[in-house]
């Protein structure tokens, strides 16, 4: 465990290495089932597993990597917590009983927890210096003398936001925005994994989650926006003398359904969602960009692709420092997606950011092995012997400290 104390408070994180289960009767199946049924019995689990981690008003997140052993073919998956305390000790406590939570994992799943502080630092830094205490918060990362940092390229993945233009002029918005939600946990990533362990250099895929519940006044507000685009997408008449009809909007109707789908999903506990990919490469820029496509294709579905961000200027300082020290923070000028001036406010943030629990699960997958194909993951730490994950159960919840959780762990 790894742990940091600020004026702010004070914060631990936690570990666990995971890869596939090797047994059939791991994956709940037999010679007999067809693997689209042991695949789906898998997503299940994982959606299981996923709701009972979703605990808001705790101070915690966890994450998920997928990392790229060039010239190994394989791919190193890691399960990183994060706690928050007012004292170092309520910090630690949240954060082993965290690390108890995560071990919890689906019988497809093994994993092992981290019991060195120096190989949970270098799984917060998986660039060995990219990403740690060297990157200041006014840098970018291609400010470096040298080294990887220097040709770090970064991309984010998110819901893909559409700004369709309003042809009713009785609003005071230009257009219409459209979230398009994330596919569930049923599409395979097995392309995606395939090439992504098949990188000549090393890549990071990070999936973070903090669970979120809506406050009232929050879901009164995604509900009002609804109630404005039904109006606009409702014919009315002018308040003319003439009393001419004005044809209902369809870019507002469009948009009215995707706000209130959003009420909808609103009302239960879900995730604030993180996508970061991470290449340590600078003259391939694009082999990185056609792996974020091809993810962000499994993740949204050939219609409606998750939306590729590269992350420039300052806001890649900020991605990195979030990837060393598994924070959410937002990065306002990539997370807008290029939209009108003044139609990136608070709705479309969250209309971005928030995954019900089947969006999480279709965001953030665990190591799966399809038994008859190449394997795709690297499992050797079962063959070195190393200890069972902890478990344990969860005391209260303290809740974050005020002010920002740090740029990173410096220890």
């Amino acid at each position: 465990m790894l742990s940091h104390t600020t004026e702010a408070g004070s914060w631990a994180w936690v570990g666990l290495r995971l890869a596939p289960a090797r047994s059939l009767h791991a994956h709940r199946g037999y010679a007999d089932v067809p693997e689209e049924e042991r695949r789906r019995q898998a997503s299940a689990a994982e959606l299981a597993w996923l709701a009972g981690l979703c605990r808001p008003g705790e101070a915690v997140r966890f994450e998920l990597r997928h990392i790229s052993e060039p010239g190994r073919g394989l791919l190193r998956c890691v399960l990183l917590g994060q706690a928050a305390g007012a004292t170092p000790e309520a910090a630690q406590a949240l954060a082993g009983a965290l690390r108890g939570r995560l071990a919890q994992l689906p019988p497809h799943v093994v994993g092992q927890e981290i019991t060195e502080e120096g190989e949970l630092l270098a799984e917060l830094d998986p660039f060995g210096g990219s990403t740690g205490a060297g990157a200041s918060a006014g840098s970018g990362a291609g400010d470096s003398a040298g080294g990887e940092r220097r040709a770090a390229v970064v991309v984010e993945l998110r819901k893909r936001l559409t700004a369709r233009p309003l042809s009713r002029t009785d609003t005071d918005r230009s257009h219409a925005v459209v979230a398009h939600n994330l596919a569930g946990a049923g599409v395979g990533w097995e392309p995606f994994w395939a090439a992504l362990a098949d990188r000549p250099e090393r890549t990071v895929l990070s999936v973070a989650l903090a669970a979120q519940q809506l406050a009232r006044p929050e879901i009164d507000e995604l509900a009002r926006y609804a109630q404005e685009y039904q109006r606009l997408a409702a014919p009315a008449r002018t308040a003319s003398t003439w009393q001419l009809s004005r044809p209902g909007d369809p870019a507002a109707h469009e948009a009215a359904g995707c706000l209130a789908q959003a009420v909808q999903r609103a009302v239960h506990p879900g995730y604030r969602m993180r996508l970061t990919l991470v290449g340590a490469e600078q003259q391939r820029a694009g082999s990185t960009a056609e792996l974020a496509h091809l993810l962000a294709g499994l993740l949204g579905g050939p219609a409606a692709p998750a939306a590729v961000l590269p992350v420039l200027g300052a806001e890649r300082a900020a991605a990195l420092a979030n990837l060393a020290a598994v924070n959410l923070e937002p990065l306002p000028h990539t997370y807008a997606q290029g939209l009108p001036p003044g139609h990136y406010g608070w709705v479309e943030q969250t209309l971005s950011a928030f995954g019900d629990l089947g969006e999480a699960a279709g965001a953030l997958r665990l190591p799966y092995q399809v038994l008859s194909h190449r394997p795709l993951f690297d499992d050797r730490f079962l063959a070195a012997g190393a200890g069972p994950v902890a478990n344990g159960s969860a005391p209260a919840a303290p809740p974050r400290p005020p002010g920002p959780a740090p740029a990173r762990p410096q220890f």
